[in-house]
């Protein structure tokens, strides 16, 4: 029973806290910034690899505004859980873009709302990992 023990407090030290300890907390699922002079209605879905839906919600930024959502915990251990998994993101009811990936600890899929250098475009998608 004493080598199960330390047997589970090695894989969570090797598995859980080392990697806190270098790059740090988990990053945010997903963080929205409004770059235009007026509000704009955000509807974010998430489904996995079944088409489930994981996440089905609507924000409004107004000018400026920006939002986050925290991970849920199955995804802030590293190797809990890999699926793909595709956002589906739906601006004032008109325009709509679609974003695969795999959710990992660190990394944040990043959406900029009228951002000057995507010009023509109303959402530019992205990732950031740390």
């Amino acid at each position: 029973m004493l080598g199960i023990s330390f047997l589970v407090m090695i894989f969570m030290l090797l598995f859980v806290v080392v990697p806190y300890l270098i790059a740090g907390p988990p990053t945010p699922l997903f963080h929205v910034q409004n770059h235009d002079v007026g509000v704009h209605e955000l509807r974010i879905e998430i489904y996995d690899s079944k088409n489930s839906s994981v996440l089905d919600e609507t924000y409004k930024l107004s000018a400026g505004e920006e939002v986050y959502h925290v991970k849920p915990f199955r995804f802030r251990v590293s190797g809990f859980e890999i699926v793909d998994y595709t956002f589906k993101f739906t601006l004032d009811n008109k325009f709509t873009e679609t974003y695969p990936t795999n959710i990992q600890p660190w990394n944040t899929v990043e959406v900029e709302l009228y951002s000057e250098y995507a010009k023509g475009q109303p959402l530019l998608i992205g990732e950031t990992t740390v």
